[in-house]
Protein backbone atom coordinates (compact mmCIF):
# COMPACT_ATOMS: atom_id res chain seq x y z
CA UNK A 1 0.00 0.00 0.00
CA UNK A 2 3.11 2.64 0.82
CA UNK A 3 4.03 1.22 -2.47
CA UNK A 4 1.32 2.33 -4.04
CA UNK A 5 0.69 6.14 -2.67
CA UNK A 6 4.75 6.39 -3.00
CA UNK A 7 4.16 5.85 -6.39
CA UNK A 8 0.99 8.04 -7.34
CA UNK A 9 2.61 10.95 -4.98
CA UNK A 10 4.55 12.68 -7.84
CA UNK A 11 1.73 11.68 -10.41
CA UNK A 12 -1.01 13.91 -7.93
CA UNK A 13 1.67 16.79 -7.42
CA UNK A 14 2.36 17.15 -10.93
CA UNK A 15 -1.70 17.34 -11.62
CA UNK A 16 -1.56 20.14 -8.97
CA UNK A 17 1.15 22.08 -10.57
CA UNK A 18 -0.18 22.72 -13.64
CA UNK A 19 -3.58 23.20 -12.47
CA UNK A 20 -2.23 25.98 -10.80
CA UNK A 21 -0.36 27.37 -13.22
CA UNK A 22 -3.51 26.83 -15.45
CA UNK A 23 -4.91 29.31 -12.61
CA UNK A 24 -2.45 31.39 -12.84
CA UNK A 25 -2.37 32.22 -16.47
CA UNK A 26 -5.69 32.52 -16.21
CA UNK A 27 -6.06 34.85 -13.66
CA UNK A 28 -3.33 37.44 -15.10
CA UNK A 29 -5.68 37.68 -18.21
CA UNK A 30 -8.92 38.17 -17.09
CA UNK A 31 -7.04 40.72 -15.05
CA UNK A 32 -5.59 42.65 -17.79
CA UNK A 33 -8.85 42.48 -19.60
CA UNK A 34 -10.72 44.38 -17.09
CA UNK A 35 -7.87 46.83 -16.19
CA UNK A 36 -7.20 47.93 -19.75
CA UNK A 37 -11.59 48.35 -20.22
CA UNK A 38 -11.79 51.03 -17.52
CA UNK A 39 -10.64 54.47 -18.31
CA UNK A 40 -10.34 57.49 -16.62
CA UNK A 41 -13.55 60.01 -16.89
CA UNK A 42 -12.32 63.27 -17.99
CA UNK A 43 -14.12 66.16 -18.00
CA UNK A 44 -14.05 69.76 -19.89
CA UNK A 45 -17.03 72.17 -19.15
CA UNK A 46 -17.45 74.41 -22.74
CA UNK A 47 -19.07 77.96 -22.66
CA UNK A 48 -19.55 79.80 -25.57
CA UNK A 49 -22.62 81.46 -23.84
CA UNK A 50 -21.03 83.49 -21.07
CA UNK A 51 -18.00 84.59 -23.15
CA UNK A 52 -18.13 86.99 -25.72
CA UNK A 53 -17.55 86.05 -29.42
CA UNK A 54 -14.44 87.92 -29.49
CA UNK A 55 -13.05 86.20 -26.42
CA UNK A 56 -13.66 82.65 -27.42
CA UNK A 57 -11.62 79.89 -27.94
CA UNK A 58 -13.99 77.19 -29.06
CA UNK A 59 -16.98 76.83 -31.52
CA UNK A 60 -19.75 74.67 -31.23
CA UNK A 61 -21.49 73.26 -34.25
CA UNK A 62 -23.44 71.04 -35.54
CA UNK A 63 -21.74 69.39 -38.98
CA UNK A 64 -25.15 67.31 -40.04
CA UNK A 65 -27.89 66.28 -38.63
CA UNK A 66 -26.45 63.28 -36.06
CA UNK A 67 -22.35 64.54 -36.17
CA UNK A 68 -21.35 67.76 -33.53
CA UNK A 69 -18.26 69.20 -33.40
CA UNK A 70 -16.11 71.31 -30.32
CA UNK A 71 -13.54 72.86 -32.44
CA UNK A 72 -10.75 74.64 -30.96
CA UNK A 73 -9.25 77.55 -32.03
CA UNK A 74 -5.78 76.07 -31.39
CA UNK A 75 -3.60 74.16 -33.83
CA UNK A 76 -1.99 72.19 -30.78
CA UNK A 77 -1.84 68.87 -32.10
CA UNK A 78 0.59 67.31 -34.50
CA UNK A 79 1.07 67.98 -37.40
CA UNK A 80 -0.41 71.37 -36.32
CA UNK A 81 -2.23 72.29 -39.40
CA UNK A 82 -5.20 72.13 -38.72
CA UNK A 83 -7.59 73.27 -35.21
CA UNK A 84 -7.92 70.87 -32.54
CA UNK A 85 -11.35 69.57 -32.76
CA UNK A 86 -13.61 66.90 -30.64
CA UNK A 87 -16.74 65.07 -32.10
CA UNK A 88 -19.40 63.28 -30.76
CA UNK A 89 -22.07 61.50 -32.82
CA UNK A 90 -26.20 60.69 -32.24
CA UNK A 91 -26.64 57.53 -33.49
CA UNK A 92 -30.21 55.73 -34.06
CA UNK A 93 -30.88 53.87 -31.06
CA UNK A 94 -28.57 55.68 -29.05
CA UNK A 95 -29.60 57.21 -25.42
CA UNK A 96 -29.52 60.81 -25.64
CA UNK A 97 -27.79 63.45 -23.82
CA UNK A 98 -29.31 64.51 -21.01
CA UNK A 99 -30.13 67.94 -20.72
CA UNK A 100 -29.89 69.29 -17.11
CA UNK A 101 -31.01 72.68 -16.03
CA UNK A 102 -27.85 72.36 -13.16
CA UNK A 103 -24.15 72.68 -13.52
CA UNK A 104 -22.97 69.02 -13.62
CA UNK A 105 -20.73 68.59 -10.36
CA UNK A 106 -17.84 67.04 -12.64
CA UNK A 107 -14.29 67.77 -11.45
CA UNK A 108 -13.66 69.97 -14.85
CA UNK A 109 -10.01 69.98 -16.10
CA UNK A 110 -8.50 73.67 -18.06
CA UNK A 111 -7.89 74.11 -21.71
CA UNK A 112 -4.55 73.79 -21.13
CA UNK A 113 -4.52 70.46 -19.27
CA UNK A 114 -7.01 69.32 -22.04
CA UNK A 115 -4.31 69.99 -24.54
CA UNK A 116 -1.63 68.41 -22.68
CA UNK A 117 -3.75 65.56 -22.45
CA UNK A 118 -4.86 65.46 -25.95
CA UNK A 119 -2.02 63.18 -26.99
CA UNK A 120 -3.37 60.42 -24.52
CA UNK A 121 -6.43 59.79 -26.48
CA UNK A 122 -6.79 56.02 -25.41
CA UNK A 123 -6.06 56.39 -22.19
CA UNK A 124 -9.16 58.15 -20.95
CA UNK A 125 -12.74 59.05 -21.73
CA UNK A 126 -13.26 62.74 -22.72
CA UNK A 127 -17.09 64.02 -21.55
CA UNK A 128 -17.42 67.50 -22.88
CA UNK A 129 -20.04 69.82 -20.92
CA UNK A 130 -21.63 71.90 -23.13
CA UNK A 131 -23.54 75.08 -21.61
CA UNK A 132 -26.77 75.76 -23.17
CA UNK A 133 -29.39 79.09 -23.20
CA UNK A 134 -31.25 79.88 -20.15
CA UNK A 135 -28.93 78.18 -17.51
CA UNK A 136 -28.93 74.44 -19.09
CA UNK A 137 -25.96 71.93 -19.50
CA UNK A 138 -25.38 68.59 -21.63
CA UNK A 139 -22.52 66.60 -21.45
CA UNK A 140 -21.84 64.16 -24.20
CA UNK A 141 -19.05 61.53 -24.32
CA UNK A 142 -16.38 63.09 -27.82
CA UNK A 143 -13.78 61.82 -29.51
CA UNK A 144 -10.39 63.33 -30.78
CA UNK A 145 -11.10 64.05 -35.13
CA UNK A 146 -7.76 63.53 -35.94
CA UNK A 147 -5.95 65.79 -38.91
CA UNK A 148 -6.91 64.40 -42.28
CA UNK A 149 -4.12 65.17 -45.25
CA UNK A 150 -5.89 66.75 -47.91
CA UNK A 151 -6.51 64.51 -50.76
CA UNK A 152 -4.80 65.70 -54.33
CA UNK A 153 -7.26 63.90 -57.34
CA UNK A 154 -6.02 66.35 -59.76
CA UNK A 155 -4.39 65.50 -63.20
CA UNK A 156 -0.77 66.48 -64.11
CA UNK A 157 -0.87 67.23 -67.92
CA UNK A 158 2.95 67.68 -69.70
CA UNK A 159 2.86 69.22 -72.77
CA UNK A 160 5.72 68.79 -75.03
CA UNK A 161 7.39 71.85 -76.89
CA UNK A 162 7.42 71.35 -80.68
Amino acid sequence: MFLLIKSCLPLVLNTMKKKLFLIAILSTIIFEAFSQSTNRKIYFLADTINISPPNRFLKIETISFFEHHFTFFCKCMPPYKSYTTFSYIDKKGDKKAEIVSKKPDYPYISFKELMDISSEQNSYDLYITEVLPGNKYRTNKVHFVPYRTPIDDGVVVNKENK
